[in-house]
């Protein structure tokens, strides 16, 4: 009797919007990735010493990853690298925060596996915004309206009149 069996597995850039501790050694990474769009992912081992891929997902952080179906549906990581840590976003409390807030609001925007290339591109422009500028808090509240309302025009629920507005820095 032959069995057939089909493993899928993929490599991609992705965004860790969040991780979420799973057992002893374990975690669940909440990912929006360039090509399958938001999933979760687990990582085997990550919080042991020794792990392969500790410091390749940490959150806020662009990584290469290679993702395999995994049991139950969620997707194992296999492999990780670094693309992009942003360290200038990291040393300021107010780009922290706001990149908190970016990572917070796709996860609880967007619903899983659905690729969406111009979010995508906002979401990497947001952080490559974050860790290029200094903001006020003023200038913190502006960017995070204008991250609100770009995201929502991206994913179908914007006003054109008031994302022209942002970009020309009405309120």
């Amino acid at each position: 009797m032959n069995y057939s069996i089909s493993i899928y597995m993929y490599s991609t850039e992705g965004i860790i919007l969040k991780k979420t501790d799973v057992g002893e050694a374990d975690a669940l990474y909440t990912i929006y990735t360039e090509d399958e769009g938001k999933v979760q992912a687990l990582a085997k081992g990550v919080k042991k010493e020794q792990a392969k891929l500790k410091g390749h997902l940490e959150t806020f952080c662009l990584s290469r990853m290679s993702l395999i179906d995994g049991r139950n549906g969620t997707p194992r990581l296999t492999r990780a690298s670094v693309v992009n840590f942003w360290p200038r976003m990291r040393e300021r409390e107010t780009t922290l925060r706001l990149a908190a807030a970016v990572a917070g609001q796709v996860d609880s925007e967007c619903l899983a596996g659905e690729r969406d290339p111009a979010l995508w591109g906002l979401l990497r422009a947001s952080f490559a915004a974050l860790d290029a500028a200094s903001f006020s808090d003023d200038r913190a509240d502006d960017f995070l309206r204008n991250f609100r309302i770009r995201l929502s025009s991206v994913l179908g629920y914007g006003d054109t009149a008031m994302e022209k507005a942002a970009e020309k820095g009405y309120h």
